[in-house]
């Protein structure tokens, strides 16, 4: 008898022990359990076939981003403020300073957005790893987004932030999930209290394009 509980113990416990999984295995499991839909939802019948457009990523500097934004990197204590300083506009709401987590992401997007209000500023904390910001030029009108000929997405290496200009179409912050990154990356965000409410304007390329974009690294 006590063989036998000692054998079924066994079986017992192997039933709940399995591999382990990379940080990146788990965060590839963790976007397929959030991208399920309802059977209505998934219906593809009348959607146009997805294509999955590659946008090579594009060095960081003031004069390629100028279109865009600003970027911000350290200077020494006592500097007077000047025109390398971000030139925020705050002046519509509450200012929202916050530090926001996020998950399990990868290098593909398919949904850009604009702020209308408000300049946007983001970095990340915490990290000696460079992430990626996909933009396009402020149009102030969803009609008017940018195009697979115009988007270009730019690598933010550690130690800086990017200002975002009013109206900046964007998507990001983008990296890679994996086990030197781990699960999430934190950044710190300055816009407004309401700027996820009222202020998100956004075009769907996968739904009105049938577009899907992946970022190539530098």
């Amino acid at each position: 008898n006590s063989g036998r509980r000692t054998a079924m113990a066994s079986a017992s416990t192997s039933a709940f022990v399995g591999p382990r999984l990379s940080v990146a295995a788990r965060c590839r499991r963790g976007r397929r359990r959030r991208r399920r839909t309802s059977p209505r939802a998934s219906s593809t019948a009348d959607a146009p076939p997805r294509r999955v457009v590659s946008l090579a990523a594009e060095e960081l500097t003031p004069e390629s981003f100028a279109p865009f934004g600003q970027i911000v990197k350290a200077e020494e204590d006592g500097a007077v403020f000047g025109p390398d300083d971000a030139q925020l506009d705050l002046s519509r709401g509450t200012p929202r300073f916050y530090i926001m987590r996020l998950r399990d992401k990868d290098l593909r997007f398919d949904r850009i957005t604009f702020h209308g209000k408000v300049t946007q500023c983001l970095g990340a904390l915490g990290t000696n790893r460079a992430w990626y910001m996909a933009v396009g030029e402020p149009t102030l009108d969803v009609r008017a987004h940018p195009t697979e000929d115009t988007l270009r997405v730019f690598e933010v290496p550690p130690g800086v932030f990017v200002k975002m200009h009013v109206g900046t179409w964007h998507a990001g912050p983008l990296f890679r999930c994996d086990d030197d990154v781990g699960t999430h990356i934190d950044f710190y965000n300055l816009e407004l209290a309401d700027t996820n409410v009222v202020d998100h304007n956004t075009h769907d390329y996968a739904t009105a394009d049938g577009i899907e974009f992946e970022v190539v690294e530098r």
